[in-house]
């Protein structure tokens, strides 16, 4: 099966039926791409690049496609906001949840972020040199909230993830990861593509199969700047862990509300 055209006529990753003939759950990750000479390779997307296209979570019983956006994102705000909404309009058949990654330099560690932020973003320059202006967020998102939050149990999610790293055997790369919730993505183009993919979910939301309505099924994900192999690995058994949880708490959510 090759990929589906979308309507603005970029290629798309094709939904793969599960074994039982139903649509799979799909979570679309991003990453972004090389952030000035100090960071030639930006682990975000090479991390982006090791994720297996399917996996099995809730003890086998439920399978997950993992949809890898195809290109690298600049670190630039223009293309960000560009961006994001031929991103999602990408994907006519939907997905149910994304993972935007990104590189947090000087960090050792991993943190899902709950929130981002609307405002704030005048004084770190973008790979172009380019900031936004103070009244940029109300100009282009004025019907948004200044913090918007992933519509996800980011507490549930939270506890899951570390839970599962946790629970890694010691041959894992991800042994011993450190891992930590935050609540502040950084005013820079991290917590820029979150706020900007945060707004255009609540702007469009998708109905679920049960027909409500996913409002922000989205997080966050800062990695360590370090791309050696044995750091991407861990890495992607990280990132994975935290798809999983997403996953497992999206579906709990599901099911309680269809009761």
């Amino acid at each position: 099966m090759g990929f589906q055209p979308a309507a603005n006529g970029m290629a798309t990753e094709p939904l793969v039926p599960s074994n039982d003939g139903e649509r799979p759950l799909t979570v679309l990750v991003t990453g972004f791409g090389p952030f000035q000479d100090r960071f030639p390779v930006n682990p975000s997307y090479e991390i982006l690049k090791l994720l297996p296209s399917t996996f099995t979570c809730l003890s086998g019983e439920k399978e997950i496609q993992i949809i890898a956006y195809h290109h690298p994102i600049r670190v630039s705000y223009e293309e960000v906001r560009r961006l994001v909404p031929v991103i999602h309009a990408s994907y006519p058949q939907g997905v149910d949840l994304i993972l935007h990654i990104g590189m947090a330099s000087g960090r050792t560690f991993y943190t899902a972020e709950r929130s981002a932020h609307r405002d704030g973003y005048e004084k770190n320059k973008d790979v172009d040199g380019q900031t936004l202006a103070a009244d940029h967020g109300q100009t282009f998102f004025g019907d948004c909230d200044p913090i918007l939050r992933t519509s996800l149990d980011y507490e549930r999610v939270l506890q899951r993830w570390k839970w599962n790293l946790q629970n890694v055997p010691e041959s894992s790369a991800a042994y011993g990861a450190d891992c930590r919730g935050s609540d502040d993505a950084g005013h820079y183009l991290c917590d820029y593509i979150y706020f900007n993919s945060l707004a255009w979910l609540a702007r469009n939301p998708t109905p679920r199969a049960d027909g409500a309505a996913n409002e922000r099924p989205v997080m966050f994900l800062h990695v360590p700047a370090e791309s050696d192999p044995r750091m991407l690995y861990k890495g992607k058994e990280v990132a994975l862990a935290l798809i999983e949880a997403m996953v497992e708490s999206w579906i709990e959510s599901t099911d309680a509300e269809m009761v």
